[in-house]
């Protein structure tokens, strides 16, 4: 996997119009423009709306939860899911993208920059089956009815912005970025549910990086708490991102499992730009920044992973989402890691 940057765009934003959000789009990614979440334009602008919009049997219900409800079309509408599934074109994927308030910006940009790379967000699989609210227990990856749901529904939005993207410039190479909030989880739900192990999560993930990666991008995985890096490495993700402010050692208890997921191509996004609060991002330099990231590279590299993997394998960003902070700091922030992104050497 090649990156046309360095600095890997994730997260919401706070602009509350598209113009000022395009306009800073436009100066920091050219090379990489993303769909931005903008809950300040609209509070129907989700990661999860996007997701699961228009897929068979998903509901999202007043207070926002996520249910599974079939309506007398679902027999039929799952049919053609599964034909698109099978036979991804435009005619049989445009019955199930989404919509999302940055998204017609998202592709004149890509028309008019011929960006190397785009990368879109999706809720994955693993979380999409952990955040359905139920009355009563479903074995959600053990039916294998509901484990195909989950996996044609990310795939298919997958194809269908890939469709999109290679429309509006052709040679641009997407990356899918499957959001994990509940990975981090894993341990706690294995407890609860012995039939949830690493082997079933891994072949969920395996299947869905699969997949996608047929339909000619790359995949990541995103997940912002300490959790198992070794599942969806072991599953064949091309580029992982955590939450390296807050947990700078995921990693080092794995380098073995590391230096082989790097010397097959894979990326490994540093979210180490921290946005907790508006007075950390206030006294934040790029001085730090850069002393606090390759301490944290070298602390990967003292755990026995080749240094010449570990930096040239990195990309950066915001530990996290952005919304919460005023506009002059989370411009900050993403100028910072805009910074950074270029002070990461390139060893030999």
């Amino acid at each position: 996997m090649k990156f046309a940057s360095r600095c890997l765009p994730t997260g919401k934003l706070p602009y509350e119009n598209v113009g000022a959000a395009t306009r800073m789009m436009a100066k920091l990614f050219e090379n990489m423009p993303y769909i931005p979440v903008l809950p300040k334009v609209s509070a129907e602008d989700t990661i999860l709306k996007r997701t699961v919009s228009n897929i068979p049997g998903f509901c999202i219900d007043d207070k926002g939860h996520l249910i599974i409800k079939k309506d007398r079309d679902f027999e039929g509408k799952f049919a053609r899911l599964e034909r698109a599934f099978s036979k991804p074109s435009k005619e049989t994927l445009d019955e199930f993208g989404f919509d999302a308030v940055f998204l017609e910006k998202f592709l004149q940009m890509l028309k008019k920059f011929k960006s190397p790379q785009a990368c879109v967000n999706l809720i994955g699989p693993f979380s999409i089956s952990q955040m359905i609210v139920t009355d009563y227990p479903l074995p959600l990856l053990t039916d294998k009815s509901y484990l195909k749901l989950f996996i044609d529904a990310v795939c298919v939005k997958a194809f269908w912005i890939i469709e999109k993207i290679k429309e509006y410039s052709p040679e641009t190479v997407p990356i899918i970025m499957l959001e994990e909030p509940i990975l981090g989880r894993f341990g706690e739900i294995k407890r609860q549910d012995e039939s949830i192990t690493v082997e079933v999560v891994t072949r969920l993930f395996s299947r869905t990086i699969e997949k996608i990666k047929t339909a000619g991008a790359d995949v990541g995985i995103q997940c912002l708490d300490k959790c198992n890096w070794q599942i969806p490495i072991n599953a064949g993700v091309d580029l992982i991102t955590f939450d390296a402010y807050n947990n700078p050692n995921n990693l080092n208890i794995i380098p073995d499992t590391v230096a082989d997921f790097i010397s097959r191509g894979g990326k490994i996004n540093w979210g180490i730009v921290p946005t907790m609060t508006e007075a950390i991002v206030k006294s934040l330099n790029i001085e730090y920044l850069k002393k606090r990231l390759f301490t944290t590279l070298d602390g990967l590299v003292m755990a026995g992973v080749p240094s010449t993997f570990v930096y040239n394998s990195a990309v950066v960003s915001p530990q996290g989402d952005l919304d919460h902070l005023p506009l002059i700091f989370a411009e900050k922030a993403l100028i910072l890691t805009s910074q950074l992104s270029k002070k990461i050497p390139v060893l030999s």
